[in-house]
Order: C-alpha cells, then sequence, then structure tokens
C-alpha cells in the first residue's frame, strides 16, 4: 500500500481490478468501476491475476475538494462505486479533455468542469448531506487550527469533545476513516503543500508555522508521506 498525498479519481476502462486500504476495505471491480484515492489514506489497486487492466486516471489537489470533504461529499467509508459502462464513460471522459484544451478554457473553468464531471461519477447530488454529529464537528475545528499533531494534541481534542481518549480515537477512525494522528497529519501536508507552492516561505517558517520540530523534521515527514522532499516540490510547483 501507498499513500499518494493527492486525491486521485480511477475509472476501470477493461479489465478486473482489486482495490484494498488501510481501513480493511476490500473490493473486486469491474469494468465502470472508480476509484477514489483519499490523500491521507494508504491503499493499492491493481490488475487481478494477472489481466491487462485499462484505466483513465486524473490526480486533483485544492481548497475546494477539502471543502466538498467538509461537506461531506467524499465519504472515505465508500471509496469505489459504478459509474457509466466503458463504452459510455470513455467519451464522457473524451469530451471533457477535449473542452479543457480548448483555446477559451481558463483554469476557472477546468475546475468548474472537472467539479461537475467528479460529482457525476462519484454520485454528488445537491441533496444536504447527513449532518456530523456535534463532538465530531468540535474535533474537526480543533484539529484544523491546532498545528500539533502528537497524543498531547489529540488528548486535547478528545477533552474538548468531552470524551475519553482510547474512545475518542476509536470513534474518530469509525467516523472519519482513518486514526486521528494520520488525519491530523494529511492535514499539515497539504497545508504545507500549498506554503510551499507560495515560494515565499523558507521550510523553516513552513516547518515553524505548522507544528514540526524543525526544519530537518518537516523535511523527512514531508518526503516519507509524499514521496518527494520540499525543494523538489517546490522545483515541480515553480516548473509548472
Amino acid at each position: 500500500m501507498r499513500v499518494f498525498a493527492q486525491w486521485a479519481l480511477v475509472y476501470s476502462v477493461s479489465g478486473r481490478c482489486f482495490y484494498e486500504d488501510e481501513r480493511g476495505t476490500k473490493a473486486d471491480l469491474e469494468p465502470g468501476s472508480w476509484i477514489l484515492v483519499f490523500p491521507e489514506m494508504a491503499q493499492a489497486y491493481g490488475p487481478v491475476g494477472g489481466e491487462r487492466w485499462n484505466e483513465i486516471y486524473v490526480s486533483f489537489r485544492g481548497p475546494v475538494f477539502e471543502a466538498w470533504r467538509t461537506a461531506g461529499c467524499f465519504d472515505p467509508l465508500r471509496p469505489t462505486g459504478r459509474w457509466l459502462p466503458p463504452a459510455k464513460g470513455v467519451k464522457v471522459f473524451q469530451n471533457f479533455f477535449r473542452e479543457i484544451q480548448g483555446m477559451n478554457c481558463s483554469a476557472q473553468k477546468v475546475a468548474c468542469l472537472w467539479q461537475e464531471l467528479l460529482g457525476e461519477i462519484v454520485g454528488v447530488t445537491n441533496e444536504p448531506s447527513a449532518k456530523r454529529e456535534e463532538w465530531l464537528e468540535r474535533a474537526l475545528d480543533f484539529l484544523e487550527q491546532e498545528p500539533g499533531s502528537g497524543a498531547d494534541c489529540l488528548r486535547q481534542a478528545a477533552q474538548v469533545c468531552g470524551i475519553g481518549y482510547e474512545s475518542f480515537r476509536k470513534k474518530f477512525e469509525s467516523a472519519v476513516g482513518m486514526p486521528p494522528g494520520r488525519y491530523v497529519l494529511g492535514r499539515r501536508i497539504e497545508k504545507a503543500r500549498r506554503l510551499l507552492a507560495l515560494q515565499s516561505l523558507t521550510n523553516g517558517e513552513i516547518a515553524a508555522m505548522l507544528g514540526f520540530h524543525d526544519e530537518f523534521h518537516f523535511s523527512k515527514t514531508f518526503s516519507k508521506f509524499t514521496g518527494t522532499s520540499p525543494r523538489e516540490f517546490r522545483n515541480q510547483s515553480r516548473e509548472r
């Protein structure tokens, strides 16, 4: 399994494939199925039994998709599903890529078109999502504001929610789909990616802002989580 550290959508065009993740979710998928890769969740997927397997693969990131997550549009308990049969699905993707590569398609329009298609694929509707439990809302608000991710930070979150530490860990993982420590680390890394892309802050400044012990700890954690160093990511962002 690996952590990709970005969102990604995988659409199966031909061949059977499997999916599994750190939560213990396992699925065998037929053509026309989709996989939603969560940035913090370790997962694995690929062809079944050595078969040939074709896919359409789109990676994406940005605050708007974190807003989708907050609104409950992305459900870690439902990382796979079915969409159109491949003959129809491929045509939809072809039309999408043809449109975003047009001369008059701005970055804003690309983002809007992708959100529209993504919502259609994963089954997002205009119906209001179920309201989260109050304790979870408080926990997510607290963890979003706190830079730390150690046991002390998580114990404070449990206290804010009025829940014992062990019960908090279990309830959080059940509700969100991953342990609170991994969730917080993933959010910190996502914030670090945005700050690195700005090109105006040093690694030491970012480490201090996000609660890492020092620049070395930040660089080591970022590299382990994303597979690339802060310097490499900064250079890639500059090239883009």
